[in-house]
């Protein structure tokens, strides 16, 4: 993956060239970025917090599920789409000769690109309703990079996975509506804490996804440090998903290296 620096006009092409085709015939066009989240936190809302009556102290059961759910539709998308992305794009990795990792890098970056209006609108919503943010703030670009990394080793494993089993994107579906559930997307980690005994707790813990999700909720939520340290150490969320990340890009990229030349005959078939 060496000259990422010399291929960032290919990224941009691709990016730019992606936005255009999801957008192009919509009415609304690039307004669905900030309109499709809100309407998954609106749904969510509806049923978990005037339903269900979950309830989060301290913040809008609304804003805290727009820190949970922007977060992780970035990364759900980013991992869906970039699964067949080498497979999609057989055509021009074929023609145009395009070092292969381009392609699912530039699917992450245009997922991101999507995400940050909303997250954007999180940071002002929170400063109101929060009066304020905290200087943890100052943080979020770090955390968005850990995601970002994560993102993109993952995609590197699964995009070539497709190319040699179909069955891939289908069993990535299962799996992330399962972690879905096993993250605090919607309710809080002391939840979890109090409703399993401690071992169980340490297991769950262990989910990376846990971290990255309250690592975004302790930048944006201004407090939420306590919340944090009343169900554990704010060190163990911040060391799990650190490892995960560099154990999962280390993985992706030599994957990647393993397989890159074998990728055009696997897209030949």
């Amino acid at each position: 993956m060496k000259g990422i620096g010399n291929n960032w006009h290919l990224i941009y092409q691709l990016v730019v060239k992606e936005l255009k085709v999801r957008y192009m015939r919509s009415s609304l066009g690039f307004l669905w970025v900030f309109i499709s989240p809100f309407l998954i936190v609106m749904v969510f809302y509806l049923v978990f917090f005037r339903i269900l009556r979950i309830n989060i102290e301290g913040y809008p059961f609304f804003l805290y599920l727009m820190t949970g759910i922007f977060p992780w539709n970035f990364f759900q998308c980013s991992l869906i789409s970039s699964t067949t992305s080498l497979w999609d794009n057989r055509n021009l990795i074929k023609e145009a000769k395009l070092p292969q990792y381009v392609v699912p890098l530039s699917v992450i970056v245009n997922n991101l690109i999507i995400f940050l209006p909303s997250l954007f609108i999180t940071i002002i919503l929170s400063s109101i309703l929060l009066n304020g943010l905290s200087l943890s703030i100052l943080f979020l670009p770090f955390i968005l990079f850990i995601h970002f990394l994560i993102a993109l080793g993952l995609s590197l494993i699964l995009s070539l996975l497709y190319l040699k089993y179909r069955d891939t994107k289908y069993i990535l579906e299962v799996l992330l509506s399962f972690i879905f559930y096993l993250t605090p997307v919607f309710y809080p980690l002391s939840l979890v804490k109090d409703a399993f005994p401690l071992w169980l707790f340490r297991i769950y813990y262990l989910n990376p996804f846990v971290g990255v999700l309250n690592l975004y909720r302790y930048t944006l939520l201004k407090g939420f440090y306590i919340s944090i340290t009343r169900a554990d150490k704010l060190f163990s969320l911040v060391i799990i998903p650190l490892i995960f990340t560099i154990s999962i890009l280390f993985l992706g990229i030599y994957y990647y290296r393993k397989n890159k030349d074998k990728i055009n005959d696997y897209l030949a078939y």
